[in-house]
């Protein structure tokens, strides 16, 4: 197999970069605060007719997870782009 020697694209490193810091700070913002995530949130959208409050925070909190778990993947790239 026949490997091309290059310098990754610094756009991309960048860009993964980005998204791993917004993700994170979203992530910490919908752990740290869900009640007030979940007033905002109800008064942009039909969800309260929806989810009941607990399960709506529940929502928030997991989202929160799956944001700080795309933040450490985004890293993870870009460190793999970097290295490659």
């Amino acid at each position: 197999m026949v490997e091309i020697g290059g310098s990754p694209d610094i756009g991309a490193v960048v860009a993964l970069v980005a998204i791993s810091f917004c993700s994170y700070v979203a992530g910490v913002v919908f752990r740290k605060w869900p009640d007030k995530v979940q007033a905002y949130t109800e008064s942009l959208d039909g969800s309260a007719w929806l989810l009941g409050p607990a399960a709506h925070r529940t929502l928030i909190d997991r989202s929160g997870l799956a944001l700080m778990a795309l933040s450490f993947a985004a890293l993870l790239a870009a460190g793999y782009l970097l290295r490659v």
